[in-house]
């Protein structure tokens, strides 16, 4: 039998999140105008959108772009996964 993954998760300190999040937030699209976070946060949009939800989105194996399904856990910047 063959083995795949399918699911794994990802521990990310909560600053490195938020930076990488902070960093896509004022990206906009040249075709659109519009921001590209609104794409890349799903049904929450640009207004709504956090490092978490940006994370769990890009994750989310049925937003036809991930492979399988990512879980992100944000740990506090001081934490070592565990």
């Amino acid at each position: 039998s063959e083995l795949a993954v399918l699911e794994y998760q990802v521990f990310y300190r909560r600053r490195y999140a938020e930076d990488a999040f902070a960093s896509c937030q004022g990206v906009r699209l040249p075709a659109t105008g519009g921001y590209a976070i609104d794409t890349m946060c799903g049904r929450y949009g640009a207004k709504l959108c956090t490092a978490q939800r940006w994370l769990d989105f890009q994750g989310d194996k049925n937003n036809g772009l991930a492979p399988l399904q990512i879980d992100f856990r944000l740990l506090p910047d001081d934490a070592e996964p565990g």
